[in-house]
């Protein structure tokens, strides 16, 4: 609809276009042309939604701004007089007669003022019948929703795409800038919704997605709950139609290799790469480096050959959203209580499988092994190098079977941690103390800071359009301005940090919306020639970390860098977080550890500790399990000795600060933190 204003947001990308629009038609109706059409007063309430949500330009200024909003104050009266003169029995040759992106606009506004009265039950029926995208939109109106709940009630049992929306309700992750709430009604029980399940389960066309949805449903007394015997039928059918996906011929396959070489020559670099004669992609590491490591480095390989953790030692084998394909997030539905593993996750997981199995087999040849590396890092290195009591580890016997390994190794975990929050709140380990205390998960262990991590803030749109805004592939809009637009960069920051000329007034005006909010922010500026710049490298520096893990580890950066994590913070856009690992770790171990939180967790910590393992005979499923728990212990060492490193940092700044401030009393007032 492009000679009407039709508005969802200030986010909205085309806002400026139809703000320009709105401009437009308030004059207008202000010298007296007053719509008579529905669509026409249906616009209306567009614009005067827009002005109410604050929605201008920058360059206007506050006087115009109110005198447009002042102008749309009658809009509410001309709706509310226009829609009570409808005719009910005309409202389904008015609805279906009505350009597409009105008709949800159409049941909102019916909604706000309760014209009830309008709606014929059968006319409804026949409407919502038509079409499920029409029941969708009358399923964000409450009011309506509730009015007529006997009415959709029938119509989402007897409809078996009902069962789309039951999903979308309770089980689809949610979208900040695209969801909207969607309203049932209260007469529809919870053995109705799992029949609207069973029904598309046992229906003609399922689609995987859907049926996968369904797979990760987690029971909800009070709004879904489906029994063992839907979810088995749920998995069964989830599995028949992956495999009628993948034996179809108009099914199109992608394979993923990755080679890792061990190479025993004196000349190889630590880490190598390079693509073979097959095309593939090959890590080659260095036998002789690591037969002259000694034991702490044989641990950090992790990091240094590997990967596995940055320079501040965040986790990088956590799913990032900064990997996941915008096409793969749109095809791929995942569950909003399921942990988002993508493509991207799967690769990188597998990869360092690989990664640890291979090494496990070079130290064995070199008289070692990585149980043994664990278990002198954590007992000796530690205790040497930061007087941490640290009690040993139980690891399991070399001629073990994988299971047993599992059994024995899997508890480890959680005591590790157990222990080093002990320390951390008793500044001593007592093993008698811990054995009478309550058991404690890896995801519950604490740090010795406070403020190990900022985190971006929940439900903070702030933050999260700034992030979209420079770093998110998916707002291109803002990288794609003459004259680079065949240059094809990705984000905004990748146009400014390669281009020094980016004039602000080659932006039309629906881009311009999103840079004066990054402007506002002062994450962007315009100098005296009109070019964009990038007001504060600092600044770059912590969003780029926000944006691919989460979380900013707080003593990891420089006086400057604490300075803007404190100054987000202030904002409302970050918080603290006192744990060990960071919310995006304490996720992904639980992934691995249990299905409390996640759906289609691995829940090797239910397997291995609480009595349902996999069959004995799946030695293959035990070896692979044996060697994430030896994955995920590397890991919490590693992260140990990071929160004792940081430990004595944010010690040593404390004590230089308080040296700074006896020379230079001015600065007592200074922010520590």
């Amino acid at each position: 609809m492009q000679d009407r204003v039709c508005y969802y947001s200030k986010d909205d990308l085309f806002a400026g276009h139809y703000l320009e629009m709105a401009e437009k038609r308030i004059q207008e109706v202000a010298k007296g042309d007053v719509p008579t059409d529905l669509e026409g007063i249906i616009e209306l309430w567009h614009i005067k939604r827009m002005m109410d949500d604050e929605c201008r330009f920058s360059e206007w200024t506050d006087e115009y701004y109110n005198t447009l909003k002042q102008s749309t104050n009658e809009y509410s009266s001309i709706i509310a007089k226009f829609f009570n003169g409808l005719d009910p029995q005309m409202l389904k040759i008015e609805f279906e007669q009505m350009e597409w992106t009105y008709k949800k606009t159409f049941w909102q506004i019916i909604d706000a003022y309760k014209l009830y009265k309008l709606i014929e039950p059968e006319a409804l029926r026949e409407i919502l019948t038509a079409n499920i995208n029409n029941l969708r939109e009358v399923l964000e109106c409450q009011g309506i929703v509730e009015k007529f709940r006997s009415v959709i009630r029938e119509i989402l049992l007897s409809n078996v795409n009902s069962a789309h929306i039951i999903l979308d309700k309770y089980v689809a992750k949610r979208d900040i800038y695209r969801d909207v709430e969607i309203y049932l009604p209260s007469n529809l029980t919870i053995e109705d919704k799992e029949q609207i399940l069973i029904n598309y389960l046992q229906g003609d066309n399922p689609n995987v997605n859907y049926v996968r949805l369904i797979t990760q449903i987690k029971d909800d007394k009070n709004n879904i709950k489906i029994s063992p015997k839907t979810r088995l039928l749920a998995n069964r059918l989830e599995k028949k139609l992956n495999e009628e996906l993948l034996n179809d011929p108009r099914t199109v396959t992608t394979h993923w290799a990755v080679e890792v070489q061990f190479v025993d020559k004196e000349e190889a670099k630590p880490v190598g790469f390079k693509i073979n004669e097959k095309g593939i992609p090959t890590y080659i590491y260095s036998i002789p480096y690591i037969r002259e490591c000694d034991n702490t480095r044989r641990v950090v390989n992790c990091i240094s050959l590997f990967g596995w953790l940055n320079k501040h030692f965040l986790v990088n084998l956590i799913n990032k959203r900064s990997e996941v394909d915008t096409i793969e997030s749109s095809l791929i539905d995942k569950g909003r209580d399921s942990y988002p593993s993508y493509m991207k996750f799967d690769h990188k997981n597998r990869f360092s499988l690989y990664q640890l199995y291979a090494y496990e087999e070079v130290l064995k040849k070199n008289g070692s092994s990585i149980e043994n590396e664990l278990k002198q890092f954590y007992e000796c290195h530690l205790k040497e190098e930061y007087d941490y009591p640290g009690l040993p580890i139980n690891l399991p016997n070399v001629d073990d079977s994988a299971l047993n390994k599992c059994r024995v190794l899997c508890p480890e975990l959680d005591a590790v941690v157990h222990q080093y929050s002990a320390f951390v709140e008793e500044n001593e380990i007592d093993k008698d103390l811990i054995s009478l205390s309550k058991p404690l998960k890896v995801e519950e262990g604490k740090s010795l800071l406070a403020n190990k991590y900022y985190e971006i803030a929940e439900g903070n749109n702030e933050i999260q359009n700034v992030l979209w805004g420079i770093l998110g592939s998916g707002n291109s809009i803002l990288s794609h301005v003459a004259p680079f637009k065949d240059k094809n960069y990705h984000s905004l920051i990748e146009l400014l940090e390669n281009e020094t000329n980016v004039l602000y007034s080659n932006y039309a005006e629906f881009q311009k919306h999103h840079l004066d909010f990054l402007i506002q922010q002062e994450i962007i500026g315009v100098n005296s020639d009109g070019c964009i710049y990038i007001v504060n490298q600092s600044t770059i520096k912590v969003l780029r970390s926000l944006w691919e893990y989460g979380v900013c580890s707080y003593w990891h950066y420089n006086d400057e860098e604490r300075q803007v994590l404190d100054e987000m913070l202030a904002k409302g856009w970050l918080v603290k977080d006192d744990h060990l690992l960071s919310k995006p770790e304490r996720d992904y171990f639980s992934y691995y550890l249990d299905n409390s939180k996640f759906t289609n967790g691995m829940a090797y910590r239910n397997h291995y500790m609480h009595g349902s393992t996999p069959p004995v005979e799946d030695e293959n499923k035990h070896s692979v399990a044996y060697i994430i728990f030896l994955k995920l212990l590397t890991i919490l060492l590693l992260k140990i000795e990071d929160d004792l490193w940081l430990a004595k940092r944010a010690f040593a700044i404390h004590a230089i600060n308080e040296i700074e401030d006896k020379k230079n009393p001015s600065n007592k007032q200074r922010n520590i933190n």
